[in-house]
């Protein structure tokens, strides 16, 4: 798109944005000790500047660069428009906001109806310093399904070859190995949702939250805030005092433990006081734990391995390990998830060629890959934001939307979460990589391409948001 495009779908999108704060002030949620948070805009333009200086090329000799200059622009420029250095900073963040009051906060929406808004997860004394003076902070979780990879993401996501000689395009992630036609690192790429993807990101958030936080954690409901991200996941807030001044390292230890990392498997054989504290015992032909094992007392995963040994193995033709067990147990399945269901389980032997080390290792994928799927840095950091429930995502126009864990199980992410519905919009696709099939509200719209559409409001608003459409 040109700057002028850029500028028209920008201010457009700004002004609904703001005529959706002036309306909705009873639905942006106001965080707790609101005086003591951060909060962060993305604006809808970018601040960009190009400094001057010298550096050494391949070949020793010394070249300047840069040209001091600096400006505002509503596109994302990759190198300065003025000298062509590729050595400029961009960014349309705005960090170090406080807010005394939610009227004040309500007002400043109106005012500037940014991009996306944003809180700390963390208290502190002086929110707009550098030096802020940090009192605790929030656990959070961000499940995403950017992180799930459903198998849906190879339908409607998108790349294409950034090299102008090449132009190779293909469906899903862009490959991870360079283009398979010109060899090239550089992709354009694009991320849809779908009601598969989303679905899977619920479903995961139920289970961080119903079987981690609240089972194991032992967390009350009512200290757990949830909401819907506006784009392609859920949010969590453990709003309980307990955990408020646990520090990086601690936060890191329960994320760890949600996902299913780093768990240490032992035979039986070795077993010794310190190993009462490991959560998984495993030896050849010995019950794994579980609930219905009298003798060994192990809360939360102990309870749960052989569950997700099952699962592992019953997917096992989907695993793309190259570990010699893999082989026996595809040989060997239907004996191996049979074990596993009696009560207790067993590692059956007639798994042929599985033993205790290679059990072992099945275990540790197993565990993995049952765990929660949950951002890990976003969990650790002290210093995170987070989404303001009740804003908008710019990314889509959808509302981040608080809910209850009851409202979650028929929460519809393209019916509930729509913040703009009046009138309609002639839009021109001009993407340069397709726009697939979507559903918004009741109705599917698209595959989009080299066309003009006249679209209701909540369509027009999301496809500008994508930034694959112009206002026509």
């Amino acid at each position: 798109m040109s700057d002028r495009t850029w500028e028209t779908r920008s201010k457009f999108l700004r002004l609904t944005f703001q005529n959706y704060y002036q309306s909705n002030h009873a639905n942006v949620d106001e965080p707790n000790k609101i005086h003591t948070r951060e909060f962060a805009f993305e604006d809808w333009e970018y601040a960009w500047s190009c400094p001057s200086g010298t550096k050494t090329d391949d070949s020793g000799n010394e070249v300047a660069y840069g040209c001091d200059r600096s400006g505002i622009a509503f596109n994302r420029y990759p190198s300065c428009p003025f000298c062509g250095s590729t050595d400029i900073s961009v960014t349309n963040w705005i960090r170090h906001i406080g807010f005394r009051t939610q009227k004040a906060l309500l007002k400043e929406l109106v005012e500037v109806a940014p991009h996306s808004v944003y809180h700390s997860a963390a208290f502190y004394n002086i929110p707009v310093a550098r030096d802020k003076g940090w009192q605790g902070a929030e656990l959070i979780f961000d499940i995403d399904a950017d992180h799930l990879n459903s198998p849906c993401t190879k339908e409607h996501d998108s790349w294409r070859c950034n090299d102008s000689s090449c132009l190779e395009a293909g469906t899903g992630p862009a490959p991870n190995t360079g283009c398979p036609k010109c060899g090239g690192q550089s992709f354009i790429s694009r991320k849809w949702l779908c009601d598969k993807c989303l679905e899977d990101a619920k479903k995961e958030t139920i289970k961080v939250l119903d079987g981690f936080l609240v089972q194991d954690f032992g967390i009350d409901s009512e200290h757990i805030q949830l909401n819907f991200s506006g784009h392609r996941g859920y949010h969590m807030r453990v709003r309980d005092p307990r955990v408020f001044h646990l520090d990086s390292d601690g936060r890191t230890e329960i994320a760890h433990y949600i996902t299913g990392m780093g768990f240490r498997i032992t035979p039986a054989k070795e077993t010794s006081p310190m190993d009462r504290h490991r959560v998984i015992v495993v030896s050849k032909n010995v019950p794994l734990p579980t609930r219905s094992n009298p003798q060994l007392d192990v809360p939360g995963w102990g309870n749960r391995v052989a569950e997700a040994i099952i699962k592992f193995i019953q997917n096992i033709e989907s695993y793309n390990g190259t570990e010699r067990w893999v082989r026996l147990l595809k040989a060997h399945k239907e004996s191996a998830i049979k074990g596993l269901l009696r009560e207790p389980p067993i590692l059956s032997p007639k798994v042929k060629g599985v033993g205790d080390k290679f059990w072992q290792e099945i275990a540790i994928k197993a565990v993995e890959s049952f765990g929660g799927e949950i951002d890990l840095p976003v969990t650790h950091d002290i210093g995170r934001v987070i989404r303001l429930i009740g804003s908008l995502n710019g990314k889509t126009g959808f509302s981040v939307k608080l809910l209850t864990r009851d409202e979650i199980d028929q929460f519809d992410p393209f019916s509930d979460a729509l913040a703009v519905r009046n009138g309609n919009l002639k839009l021109r696709f001009e993407s340069v990589l397709p726009v697939p099939e979507i559903r918004i509200g009741d109705d599917t719209y698209g595959p989009f391409h080299k066309e003009s559409v006249e679209l209701p409001m909540e369509v027009a608003v999301f496809m500008l948001c994508k930034g694959v459409a112009t206002i026509e």
